[in-house]
Protein backbone atom coordinates (compact mmCIF):
# COMPACT_ATOMS: atom_id res chain seq x y z
CA UNK A 1 0.00 0.00 0.00
CA UNK A 2 1.49 3.54 -1.26
CA UNK A 3 2.39 5.56 2.16
CA UNK A 4 0.76 9.11 2.20
CA UNK A 5 3.06 11.53 0.70
CA UNK A 6 4.65 14.48 3.28
CA UNK A 7 5.69 17.78 1.63
CA UNK A 8 8.89 19.10 3.49
CA UNK A 9 10.44 22.36 3.20
CA UNK A 10 14.08 22.74 3.11
CA UNK A 11 16.89 24.98 3.79
CA UNK A 12 19.09 26.76 1.42
CA UNK A 13 22.32 27.21 2.16
CA UNK A 14 22.87 30.23 -0.34
CA UNK A 15 26.58 30.22 -0.29
CA UNK A 16 27.04 26.44 -1.87
CA UNK A 17 24.14 26.74 -3.83
CA UNK A 18 22.51 23.95 -2.08
CA UNK A 19 18.86 22.61 -0.55
CA UNK A 20 19.66 21.16 3.23
CA UNK A 21 16.99 19.60 5.29
CA UNK A 22 18.03 17.58 8.81
CA UNK A 23 18.01 13.95 8.50
CA UNK A 24 15.57 13.82 11.58
CA UNK A 25 12.81 15.52 9.79
CA UNK A 26 12.84 12.99 7.15
CA UNK A 27 13.89 9.82 9.28
CA UNK A 28 10.25 10.84 11.82
CA UNK A 29 8.25 10.91 8.65
CA UNK A 30 9.59 7.51 7.50
CA UNK A 31 9.00 5.78 10.85
CA UNK A 32 5.80 7.34 11.46
CA UNK A 33 4.57 5.69 7.98
CA UNK A 34 4.84 8.71 5.84
CA UNK A 35 7.08 9.41 2.63
CA UNK A 36 8.67 12.45 3.03
CA UNK A 37 9.06 14.51 -0.14
CA UNK A 38 11.34 17.20 -0.29
CA UNK A 39 9.85 20.66 -1.62
CA UNK A 40 11.97 23.36 -3.22
CA UNK A 41 11.46 26.99 -3.46
CA UNK A 42 8.91 28.03 -5.52
CA UNK A 43 6.20 30.89 -4.10
CA UNK A 44 3.74 30.00 -6.82
CA UNK A 45 4.18 26.63 -7.19
CA UNK A 46 2.97 25.97 -3.39
CA UNK A 47 -0.54 24.50 -4.36
CA UNK A 48 1.34 22.49 -7.31
CA UNK A 49 3.42 20.60 -4.87
CA UNK A 50 0.36 20.21 -2.43
CA UNK A 51 -1.31 18.27 -5.32
CA UNK A 52 1.20 16.02 -4.97
CA UNK A 53 1.04 15.58 -1.31
CA UNK A 54 -1.54 14.65 1.19
CA UNK A 55 0.39 16.31 4.08
CA UNK A 56 3.11 19.41 4.87
CA UNK A 57 6.02 19.17 7.45
CA UNK A 58 6.76 23.18 7.80
CA UNK A 59 10.64 23.03 9.24
CA UNK A 60 12.58 24.96 11.42
CA UNK A 61 15.92 26.89 10.91
CA UNK A 62 18.49 29.54 11.75
CA UNK A 63 16.25 32.61 10.80
CA UNK A 64 13.41 34.96 11.20
CA UNK A 65 10.24 35.69 9.56
CA UNK A 66 10.15 39.23 8.69
CA UNK A 67 8.12 41.53 11.35
CA UNK A 68 6.61 43.93 8.52
CA UNK A 69 4.85 40.16 7.93
CA UNK A 70 3.05 41.06 10.94
CA UNK A 71 3.05 44.95 10.80
CA UNK A 72 5.58 45.60 12.77
CA UNK A 73 9.43 47.38 12.30
CA UNK A 74 12.14 45.59 12.76
CA UNK A 75 13.57 45.72 16.08
CA UNK A 76 17.58 44.93 17.83
CA UNK A 77 17.11 41.60 18.79
CA UNK A 78 15.04 40.28 15.55
CA UNK A 79 17.76 37.84 13.83
CA UNK A 80 18.49 36.87 9.94
CA UNK A 81 15.84 36.26 7.63
CA UNK A 82 15.24 34.18 4.33
CA UNK A 83 12.96 36.03 2.34
CA UNK A 84 12.55 33.95 -0.57
CA UNK A 85 12.24 30.59 1.63
CA UNK A 86 9.54 32.70 3.94
CA UNK A 87 7.91 33.71 0.86
CA UNK A 88 7.45 29.52 -0.47
CA UNK A 89 6.56 28.42 2.47
CA UNK A 90 3.92 31.18 3.49
CA UNK A 91 2.22 29.83 0.24
CA UNK A 92 2.31 26.40 1.22
CA UNK A 93 0.78 27.41 4.19
CA UNK A 94 -2.26 29.14 2.80
CA UNK A 95 -2.34 26.11 0.26
CA UNK A 96 -2.76 23.88 3.22
CA UNK A 97 -4.90 25.83 5.63
CA UNK A 98 -7.14 26.08 2.01
CA UNK A 99 -7.17 22.94 0.96
CA UNK A 100 -7.27 21.54 4.67
CA UNK A 101 -4.37 19.31 4.19
CA UNK A 102 -2.68 18.25 7.24
CA UNK A 103 -0.22 20.63 8.54
CA UNK A 104 2.46 20.44 10.75
CA UNK A 105 4.72 23.52 12.19
CA UNK A 106 7.66 22.85 13.59
CA UNK A 107 9.67 26.03 15.51
CA UNK A 108 9.78 28.85 13.11
CA UNK A 109 6.95 26.70 11.24
CA UNK A 110 4.47 26.95 14.27
CA UNK A 111 5.15 30.23 14.27
CA UNK A 112 4.49 30.93 10.59
CA UNK A 113 1.44 29.17 11.13
CA UNK A 114 0.40 31.67 13.34
CA UNK A 115 1.27 34.64 11.12
CA UNK A 116 -0.44 33.73 8.34
CA UNK A 117 -3.57 33.48 11.09
CA UNK A 118 -3.01 37.10 11.59
CA UNK A 119 -0.78 36.72 14.81
CA UNK A 120 2.36 38.41 16.13
CA UNK A 121 5.82 36.75 17.37
CA UNK A 122 8.42 38.19 19.99
CA UNK A 123 10.91 39.63 18.02
CA UNK A 124 13.33 38.26 20.85
CA UNK A 125 11.75 36.53 23.95
CA UNK A 126 14.89 38.65 26.21
CA UNK A 127 14.28 42.01 24.90
CA UNK A 128 10.46 41.89 24.63
CA UNK A 129 9.67 39.75 27.56
CA UNK A 130 12.55 39.48 29.77
CA UNK A 131 12.33 35.73 29.60
CA UNK A 132 15.51 33.64 28.84
CA UNK A 133 16.30 29.82 28.63
CA UNK A 134 14.63 28.83 25.14
CA UNK A 135 18.10 28.29 23.33
CA UNK A 136 19.64 25.18 24.86
CA UNK A 137 22.81 24.22 24.44
CA UNK A 138 24.21 21.70 22.16
CA UNK A 139 23.36 18.54 22.41
CA UNK A 140 20.12 19.85 21.01
CA UNK A 141 18.39 15.70 20.39
CA UNK A 142 17.55 16.10 24.60
CA UNK A 143 15.09 17.39 26.78
CA UNK A 144 15.79 20.61 28.23
CA UNK A 145 12.66 21.91 29.67
CA UNK A 146 8.44 20.88 30.52
CA UNK A 147 5.28 21.77 28.66
CA UNK A 148 1.89 21.79 29.95
CA UNK A 149 -0.59 20.88 27.45
CA UNK A 150 -4.24 21.87 27.67
CA UNK A 151 -6.41 19.42 28.15
CA UNK A 152 -9.05 18.19 25.47
CA UNK A 153 -6.33 19.14 22.36
CA UNK A 154 -5.44 18.01 19.17
CA UNK A 155 -1.67 17.73 21.24
CA UNK A 156 -3.22 16.03 23.66
CA UNK A 157 -5.20 13.45 22.41
CA UNK A 158 -1.65 12.79 20.27
CA UNK A 159 0.93 13.19 23.12
CA UNK A 160 -1.49 12.32 26.39
CA UNK A 161 -2.31 15.17 28.30
CA UNK A 162 0.31 14.75 31.23
CA UNK A 163 3.61 17.42 31.08
CA UNK A 164 5.90 16.93 28.26
CA UNK A 165 9.73 17.53 28.01
CA UNK A 166 10.89 19.15 25.34
CA UNK A 167 13.99 20.27 23.68
CA UNK A 168 14.22 24.26 23.09
CA UNK A 169 16.37 25.95 20.45
CA UNK A 170 14.18 29.61 20.06
CA UNK A 171 14.45 33.04 20.51
CA UNK A 172 11.32 34.47 19.72
CA UNK A 173 8.11 32.89 20.06
CA UNK A 174 3.84 33.26 19.25
CA UNK A 175 3.25 36.55 21.42
CA UNK A 176 -0.32 37.47 20.01
CA UNK A 177 -2.57 34.17 18.32
CA UNK A 178 -3.97 34.35 14.83
CA UNK A 179 -7.82 34.27 13.84
CA UNK A 180 -9.07 30.49 15.17
CA UNK A 181 -5.29 29.74 16.16
CA UNK A 182 -5.72 27.90 19.69
CA UNK A 183 -2.71 27.65 22.39
CA UNK A 184 -2.58 24.21 23.47
CA UNK A 185 0.83 24.25 25.84
CA UNK A 186 3.30 26.26 27.52
CA UNK A 187 6.24 26.50 28.85
CA UNK A 188 6.53 27.25 32.36
CA UNK A 189 7.07 30.82 32.06
CA UNK A 190 4.22 30.90 30.21
CA UNK A 191 6.03 30.97 26.49
CA UNK A 192 3.63 29.70 24.19
CA UNK A 193 4.86 26.38 23.03
CA UNK A 194 1.98 24.64 20.42
CA UNK A 195 -0.71 25.83 18.86
CA UNK A 196 -3.53 24.20 16.76
CA UNK A 197 -6.22 25.33 14.82
CA UNK A 198 -9.58 23.40 15.35
CA UNK A 199 -11.37 24.11 12.92
CA UNK A 200 -9.50 22.37 10.81
CA UNK A 201 -8.81 18.41 10.75
CA UNK A 202 -5.03 18.65 11.35
CA UNK A 203 -3.08 21.76 11.79
CA UNK A 204 -0.48 22.12 14.15
CA UNK A 205 2.62 23.72 15.55
CA UNK A 206 4.82 23.54 17.89
CA UNK A 207 7.70 25.44 19.46
CA UNK A 208 10.39 22.42 19.80
CA UNK A 209 11.77 19.85 17.42
CA UNK A 210 10.13 16.45 18.21
CA UNK A 211 11.76 15.20 14.90
CA UNK A 212 15.14 15.11 17.17
CA UNK A 213 13.39 13.02 20.36
CA UNK A 214 11.36 10.98 18.33
CA UNK A 215 13.59 7.86 18.05
CA UNK A 216 13.37 7.80 21.81
CA UNK A 217 10.05 9.57 22.94
CA UNK A 218 6.84 7.29 22.22
CA UNK A 219 5.40 10.62 23.18
CA UNK A 220 7.09 12.90 19.92
CA UNK A 221 6.45 10.03 17.49
CA UNK A 222 2.99 10.44 18.31
CA UNK A 223 3.07 13.37 16.75
CA UNK A 224 4.32 12.32 13.58
CA UNK A 225 2.22 9.50 13.49
CA UNK A 226 -1.11 11.83 13.91
CA UNK A 227 0.21 13.80 11.01
CA UNK A 228 0.41 11.13 8.94
CA UNK A 229 -2.43 9.24 9.94
CA UNK A 230 -4.42 12.56 8.90
CA UNK A 231 -2.80 12.21 5.48
CA UNK A 232 -3.95 8.39 4.82
CA UNK A 233 -7.40 9.78 5.94
CA UNK A 234 -7.50 12.61 3.25
CA UNK A 235 -5.81 10.21 0.55
CA UNK A 236 -8.82 7.69 0.99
Amino acid sequence: MRRPRIGVTLDLDEARGEYRLGRAYADAVLRAGGLPVPLPYGEEAGGAYLALCEGLVVTGGAFDIPPERYGEARRPGCGPEKPERTACEWALCEAALAGRIPLLGICGGMQLLDVVRGGALHQDLVQDAGLGGHEQPPPRDVPHHRVAIAPGTLLARLAGPEPLSVNSSHHQAVRTPGAGVLVSARADDGVVEAIELPDLPFALGVQWHPERLAASDPRQAAIFRGLVQAAEDLRR
